[in-house]
This record gives C-alpha cells, sequence and structure tokens, in this order.
C-alpha cells in the first residue's frame, strides 16, 4: 500500500454532532397571554445552559414548527434561534438553524431526554 493512500484514510473525518447534549422542559403554566413552557438546554461538551419560553408548550408545536428564541443562562450571553415542535409519536425536535454548526436533532419519549444535531 502506498503511504500517501493510507494517510488519506486515515485522515477521513468522523460522523460528529456539532450538538450534544440534553432538553428538557419545565411545567406549562398560564398567563393572561395563554399557555407557556419554559425549554431548556444543556451543552454536554461545553456544560452551557439555555433556556425558552415556548407559547403554547410543546402541545402548541405538533401540527408545525415554532420559532423561539434561547437565551443563554451560564456565563457567555450566546443566543439563537430555533425552531422546536413533537411529532404524533413523541419525538421532540430542534431545528437549531446553524447555530453551534447544528441543524436538526430529535428524541423520543418523555423529557429530559439526549439529543444530538
Amino acid at each position: 500500500m502506498r503511504p500517501f493512500i493510507f494517510f488519506g484514510i486515515a485522515a477521513l473525518p468522523g460522523i460528529a454532532a456539532a450538538w450534544n447534549g440534553q432538553v428538557a422542559a419545565g411545567k406549562k403554566f398560564l398567563t393572561e397571554g395563554g399557555d407557556y413552557q419554559y425549554i431548556y438546554l444543556t451543552d454536554y461538551t461545553t456544560g452551557s445552559t439555555y433556556e425558552a419560553l415556548l407559547y403554547g408548550g410543546f402541545d402548541g408545536c405538533t401540527t408545525s414548527e415554532c420559532s423561539v428564541g434561547f437565551a443563554e443562562t451560564s456565563p457567555g450571553g450566546y443566543d439563537f434561534t430555533a425552531y422546536v415542535w413533537r411529532t404524533p409519536d413523541g419525538c421532540h425536535n430542534i431545528d437549531f438553524k446553524g447555530a453551534f454548526d447544528a441543524g436538526h436533532g430529535y428524541c423520543c419519549g418523555s423529557l429530559p431526554c439526549n439529543l444530538s444535531a
């Protein structure tokens, strides 16, 4: 085997998620403006935490995706917008819209759950 072929194969990148963490949700609560639910993200790589206030909660995002703004609650001050929704089979989805160089990720079942995107 030629050395340059070996090194070329060894340099192939592995598949790695740009986001690796947990998604969780608080209890829904009612205000004069309607139902809301806090959505929480924890980044396992950096330890950073984020939260968003989702109008209608995941229950309000079952027929289409909902746009929501996440704010960092740990030091750093990074804010981003994402789409979230829950499918009829109980999978919670997040499209990071390029934040963290990540795309779409999901986890199925109850929250909290681990999510990679």
